[in-house]
């Protein structure tokens, strides 16, 4: 629903350009001064290609921000182009490169103002394992950092549940103005991995390979989109081995290079924080770390 409103603005914005560049010249106030035509070209192209900007990023396309920027302007340029040539055809009005350079002016540089503003903080891709701790890390790492989440538990079983939590997931990417990318779902490719440890411990080897693998994957998406912190919300759990989420993180960031933000975020009653604010927020909370093998109820 809000992919198609953001939209719907798009169509909406260049149907009022359509309509004032198709009312003759003096349809126009006979005081209005060259610099308020200027500032109209400006805030009307300036404000088409911030709602593209928007409606593209409600897509939750996997493309950097730089390419999202870009394609904005350029469609927004190119309906400066058609509406230009349009203005041919009305009564008292004719092609103006002038007025062309100003449309131009204004799809350029607020975007360039809004991509050099989000560019202070470095990004960090956090990866999230559920909406309660995502809520929680993700508000503490903003204040430092341009917050990324990155859903990415292919060892979450069954697959209702897995839906259930990217939906909560994105629910608070909405929330807070967050971006959030999805990965693709394969349980079966996370039990070829754990494959002879089924029957370890919480807390044993099986659950040190899961660790590596989200982890892993998170460096790897964080390497190819340009971001140069990583961090999980997996230590913010009483039920998980910290220390081991930590070296394993530690261990990946030498190998690919990105920086891997170490932290204990139950620290500073980090984990009641969390459920306090995820009732607050009437987020779902699940009752088992993920896989089948964590699941109690699969064991009575």
């Amino acid at each position: 629903m809000i992919k198609f409103a953001k939209f719907s603005l798009v169509i909406v914005w260049m149907g009022l350009i359509f309509i004032l560049s198709s009312l003759p010249a003096k349809s126009f106030p006979a005081g209005t001064t060259n610099f308020e035509e200027i500032l109209a070209h400006i805030f009307l192209y300036g404000m088409l290609s911030f709602l593209i900007y928007q409606s593209v990023l409600s897509q939750g396309l996997k493309t950097e921000l730089w390419k999202i920027i870009f394609f904005s302007m350029a469609i927004t340029i190119l309906y400066g182009i058609s509406d230009e040539y349009h203005q041919g055809f009305v009564t008292g009005r004719d092609v103006s490169f002038i007025d062309l350079g100003f449309d131009i002016f204004g799809a350029v540089v607020w975007l360039l103002f809004y991509f050099l503003i989000r560019r202070r903080k470095p990004k960090l891709l956090l990866h999230v394992c559920c909406a309660g701790c995502g809520a929680y890390v993700s508000q503490l790492l903003k204040q430092s950092f341009l917050v990324i989440l990155y859903f990415y538990n292919p060892n979450i079983y069954p697959v209702d549940e897995y839906e259930k939590r990217l939906v909560e997931a994105r629910h608070i990417a909405k929330k807070f103005k967050l971006r959030i990318i999805a990965e693709k779902y394969d349980h079966d490719k996370w039990l070829q991995l754990i494959r002879g440890f089924e029957k370890e411990r919480e807390r044993g080897k099986r659950c040190q390979i899961c660790y590596n693998e989200r982890l892993k994957k998170t460096a790897e998406t964080a390497s190819a989109w340009g971001i140069k912190f990583f961090a999980t919300t997996l230590s913010i759990s009483p039920h998980k081995e910290v220390k081991a989420i930590n070296k394993i993180g530690q261990g990946l960031a030498k190998e690919s290079g990105i920086k891997f933000l170490a932290n204990d975020f139950k620290k500073q009653n980090g984990f009641k924080r969390s459920v306090l604010l995820s009732k607050e927020l009437g987020l779902y909370r699940q009752d088992y770390c993920g896989c089948e093998f964590s699941n109690i109820k699969n064991k009575i």
